[in-house]
């Protein structure tokens, strides 16, 4: 449940950096030509998705822990957004062995 409301929050924070101006061309992940196109759209997926992770959070840690925790995830997400996207570091790959690697200790360490 904290990986699914973590990719929840790193979809929505990535949108809302992708239809941001200063974000350099990078392009590693796809979405950002759609992003340049439709602004507006990403921007409300973008919103929606914060609100379900929200929601997540609440449901599944209370209210007050589960806003809390939302806050302290999202400035995790923004920082790694914000530093590995120039590095070209966000790619499938990377993205793919950070959310198995949460997955696996998600399921057997917790």
């Amino acid at each position: 449940m904290v990986t699914l409301i973590s990719l929840l929050m790193f979809g929505a924070f990535y949108l809302l950096y992708a239809t941001s101006k200063k974000m350099a061309g990078v392009g590693e992940l796809g979405i950002e030509q759609w992003t340049g196109k439709h602004p507006t759209s990403a921007r409300y997926i973008s919103l929606a998705l914060m609100i379900i992770s929200l929601g997540l959070g609440c449901f599944y840690w209370g209210l007050g822990s589960g806003i809390f925790t939302f806050l302290i995830l999202l400035m995790t997400v923004a920082s790694l957004v914000v530093l590995l996207t120039p590095l070209r570091l966000m790619n499938y790959r990377f993205l793919g062995v950070l959310f198995l690697g949460s997955i696996f200790f998600e399921i057997f360490l917790f």
